[in-house]
C-alpha cells in the first residue's frame, strides 16, 4: 500500500481527470497470471447497442473477459442492462491474484476485463458514457505491461501508468489510446458502482473537491417475498426513449418515436421487464419502496411501479437531477403467466 497522489490538469468539473488510488499491487505477479492467459482465446473489442447487434473495433485491441454478463466468455464490451447478473468467466478461476484484486475493490464490480493494444494499434478519441460520478459507475485501470510508446491522452494530457500501480480515470471526458513501442500494452479494467468506501482509495483532497450531492451510489437489493412478486406483473406503454441506455436520456434524442407496449412478468428467478424488442427480458433488481433498477446497470435508470395508483415512473438520473415520465398500467391477468 502506498500513499495516493493525484494527477492531471484541473477541468471545469473542479476535478483532476484521473488519480492515482491509495493500492499498488505486485507486477511480478500480474505478469505471471498474464502469461498463464495468453494462450486463450482474446477476441477483439466490441461495442453492443440496445438491439443487441455489435461491431468490432478496426484496430488490434483484444480482450479476455474476467467477469462478463452471465459469465459469457463471448462478451469483450462492458455490458448493459440484460437478463443475467454478471459473474466470473472461467478465466477468472486460473488467475487468483487478479481476482484477488477485484475482489479487494469495496464495492460491486461488473465487468472486469484484460485488454491488450498491439504494438501499432491506436484507438481514436472519443468518450465512453454514461460512466462518472453522477452515473453511478466507475472505470478502475491496473497495469500489467506497457511501453514508453503505449501512452492515454486523458482530456488533453498524456499518461503512462505504471505496472502495478492502481487508477481512476474520467473516461467521460475526451481521451484516445495509442501503442508506438514493440510490445503489447495490457492493463486490467474494473468497472464497478460507487458506494463510500470506495472512496477510501481516493485522495483525500479528491474527495474533498468531490461534492457527494451530485454522486450517485449504489443503493442495495431489498428482496421481494415470492407472493410480493406477483403483485407487481402489469402492462403499460414503455417510452422510447427508456430504451437508450447507451448515455442518452430523455431529451437526448428526437421525441418523434413512439411508445411501444411492455409488460413486468413473474419468472423464476424474479420479475422481468419485456417489451418484446430484445432477445431476452431484462431482469429487474428490488431497491426498495417498489422502485426496480435494470440487471447489469446502476441507479441512472429506474422504474417505479405505484401499484395503487396504477402508474409506472420511468427514472433517469445524473447526479442529483431527476428526469421523470410516467404511464399508467394494467394489472395482467393469471392466465398471462
Amino acid at each position: 500500500m502506498t500513499a495516493a497522489t493525484t494527477t492531471a490538469s484541473e477541468t471545469s468539473t473542479g476535478l483532476p481527470a484521473a488519480a492515482r488510488l491509495a493500492a499498488t499491487f505486485d507486477p511480478d505477479r500480474l505478469r505471471a497470471e498474464l502469461t498463464a492467459l495468453t494462450r486463450d482465446d482474446w477476441r477483439r473489442q466490441r461495442t453492443y447497442s440496445e438491439d443487441g447487434a455489435s461491431e468490432e473495433y478496426a484496430a488490434d485491441w483484444r480482450v479476455l473477459p474476467l467477469r462478463s454478463p452471465g459469465g459469457d466468455e463471448r462478451r469483450t464490451d462492458a455490458g448493459g442492462p440484460g437478463p443475467l447478473p454478471f459473474a466470473a468467466t472461467s478465466w477468472l478461476a486460473r488467475a487468483p491474484y487478479l481476482a484477488e484484486i477485484i475482489e479487494s475493490v469495496p464495492t460491486s464490480v461488473r465487468a472486469a476485463r484484460l485488454m491488450s493494444l498491439a504494438p501499432g494499434a491506436s484507438v481514436e478519441t472519443h468518450r465512453d458514457t454514461p460512466l462518472g460520478f453522477p452515473y453511478g459507475m466507475l472505470r478502475l485501470h491496473v497495469p500489467i505491461v506497457t511501453n514508453d510508446g503505449a501512452i492515454l491522452v486523458l482530456d488533453g494530457e498524456v499518461h503512462r501508468w505504471q505496472p502495478g500501480t492502481f487508477w481512476y480515470g474520467d473516461f467521460s471526458r475526451p481521451h484516445s489510446i495509442a501503442n508506438t513501442g514493440t510490445s503489447n500494452r495490457v492493463h486490467l479494467v474494473i468497472d464497478c458502482a460507487i458506494t463510500r468506501p470506495l472512496f477510501d482509495l481516493f485522495p483525500p483532497g479528491f474527495v474533498d473537491a468531490l461534492g457527494v450531492a451530485d454522486v450517485l451510489f449504489e443503493r442495495p437489493e431489498i428482496p421481494l417475498a415470492l407472493p410480493e412478486r406477483a403483485t407487481f406483473r402489469c402492462a403499460f406503454a414503455l417510452p422510447e426513449d427508456f430504451g437508450h441506455w447507451s448515455g442518452e436520456a430523455f431529451g437526448d434524442r428526437p421525441s418523434d418515436t413512439a411508445d411501444r407496449r411492455a409488460t413486468v412478468e413473474e419468472q423464476p428467478n424474479g420479475l422481468v421487464l419485456d417489451d418484446g424488442t430484445a432477445s431476452a427480458p431484462i431482469a429487474l433488481v428490488h431497491v426498495g419502496g417498489g422502485e426496480f433498477r435494470l440487471q447489469g446497470w446502476t441507479d441512472e435508470r429506474s422504474l417505479h411501479l405505484d401499484r395503487h395508483r396504477r402508474v409506472a415512473r420511468f427514472i433517469i438520473r445524473t447526479g442529483s437531477s431527476w428526469q421523470v415520465t410516467e404511464r399508467e398500467t394494467t394489472p395482467l391477468p393469471a392466465s398471462h403467466r
